[in-house]
C-alpha cells in the first residue's frame, strides 16, 4: 500500500466461529421448539440470514442454506441447549457441531462488492443480494457460502482444506484496493 492511502478493502479472517449444522422439518414442533430452546429465530427461506447479538458482545448468525437446513454461527452452548429436546421421542432433528470444516474470511469496505466480482459469478447488487442474504456456489473453484453480513460486508465461510487457496485468491482480487 503507498503511504497516505487509505485501504478500501480489509480482509480478515474469524478464527474458531462455533458452527452447527441443525435439519429440522420446517413449520414442525421440533422447529418450534428449537427455536425456543435457542432463543433465535429461524429464517423461514433458504438464502436468507438472521443475526442477532450475544452474551460478550458475540454476533450469532443463522443461515437457511435449504428447505430443511441450517447452519448456526456464533452460538456456543447451542449443543447444550438443545440437548434436552433431543431426549423427548417427539422431537425429531438433527445438530452437529461442524466447527472444524470451515474457515471463516470476513471482507469489509467500499470496495468488496469489486473484489469478490473477480472470484464470485452471482450478481451481489443489493437488489439480487441484500442485506442478510446468503448463498452456495464455488469461488475461486472451492465450495463456499457467501454471506452479506452489512453494508460492504460479506463473511466467506469455504472448507479449511481451500481456506489457504482462496485467502491468496481474495489478497491478489483486492491487491488494488489494499
Amino acid at each position: 500500500m503507498n503511504v497516505g492511502t487509505i485501504a478500501k478493502v480489509a480482509i480478515r479472517e474469524l478464527p474458531g466461529l462455533h458452527t452447527i449444522d441443525l435439519r429440522v422439518a420446517p413449520g414442525s414442533p421440533a422447529q418450534t421448539a428449537v427455536a425456543d430452546a435457542l432463543g433465535i429465530d429461524l429464517p423461514a427461506k433458504p438464502g436468507q440470514v438472521r443475526g442477532r447479538s450475544i452474551s460478550g458482545g458475540d454476533e450469532s448468525l443463522v443461515f437457511c442454506l435449504g428447505p430443511d437446513w441450517w447452519l448456526i454461527v456464533g452460538h456456543k452452548g447451542a449443543e447444550q441447549k438443545l440437548a434436552p429436546l433431543l431426549l423427548q421421542s417427539q422431537y425429531h432433528f438433527s445438530v452437529v457441531d461442524v466447527s472444524g470444516q470451515r474457515t471463516a474470511i470476513e471482507l469489509e469496505g467500499p470496495e468488496v462488492r469489486e473484489v469478490l466480482a473477480h472470484l464470485w459469478d452471482q450478481d451481489l447488487r443489493e437488489k439480487s443480494f441484500p442485506v442478510e442474504s446468503v448463498s452456495q456456489g464455488l469461488m475461486a473453484k472451492a465450495p463456499v457460502i457467501v454471506c452479506h453480513i452489512a453494508p460492504d460486508r460479506y463473511r466467506v465461510m469455504v472448507r479449511s482444506s481451500f481456506a489457504l487457496h482462496l485467502w491468496k485468491a481474495l489478497v491478489d482480487a483486492a491487491e488494488e484496493w489494499m
